[in-house]
């Protein structure tokens, strides 16, 4: 759906082949990028709904796609994280992870995209490429979807009860925190470096 923001009056809808787990994103052109149970990633004019191409992935697309300043629009389904030019919807590019991912990808002021699994594993991937970084293990399953500082260090919960600070650059562990449940939320960043997440704890 998309809705006047000031009077909550509906613009215009769109149906897709199934439910919409994911959240949509937005292109710099104001194109709507939006993943489906219908196995597909759309992409719709903003100001129209019209659909300006759809690309198959024959699994669920539930995560959020995040788009580049490339113009590229990553995301992932099942095993897989895919990379399309956000114009045409041309596959560029996809990596294999060792474990299903729920994570959406996120893209540093650098160009790497971060996304996590639940082979536990946060994952670092060259944006233009998809060429593998580094990878860093937790303690559980990785849904939570990572966040991006301003200095490049990677935040990310973990199902082992616990919120991660990486490099970005390296993958190196700066701290963890603890808590008493398990962490699916995604960290928020305040502008003065503080860190919000929640958990499983209540």
């Amino acid at each position: 759906y998309a809705l006047d923001g000031s009077t909550g009056e509906q613009l215009w809808q769109f149906e897709t082949g199934e439910r919409v787990h994911s959240s949509p994103s937005l292109g710099a052109d104001g194109t709507v990028y939006v993943g489906s149970n219908d196995d597909k990633l759309h992409a719709l004019d903003g100001d129209t709904g019209e659909q300006l191409w759809e690309f198959y992935t024959g699994n669920w697309v539930r995560a959020a796609p995040a788009v580049g300043t490339n113009g590229f629009v990553y995301f992932g389904r099942g095993w897989r994280i895919h990379a399309l030019r956000g114009d045409i919807g041309e596959e560029l590019w996809n990596f294999k992870l060792s474990g299903w991912t729920y994570s959406s990808p996120v893209v540093g002021p650098d160009g790497i995209v971060y996304v996590g699994s639940r082979d536990k594993k946060i994952y670092a991937l060259r944006g233009n490429t998809g060429e593998k970084l580094w990878q860093f293990e937790t303690g559980g399953e990785v849904w939570s979807s990572p966040a991006v500082g301003a200095d490049g260090t990677v935040y990310v919960g973990s199902d082992d009860n616990r919120t991660y600070a990486l490099r970005g650059d390296t993958g190196e562990k700066l701290w963890e925190f603890e808590t008493g449940g398990r962490v699916f939320s995604s960290p928020a960043l305040g502008a003065d470096g503080t860190v919000y997440f929640g958990s499983y704890d209540k």
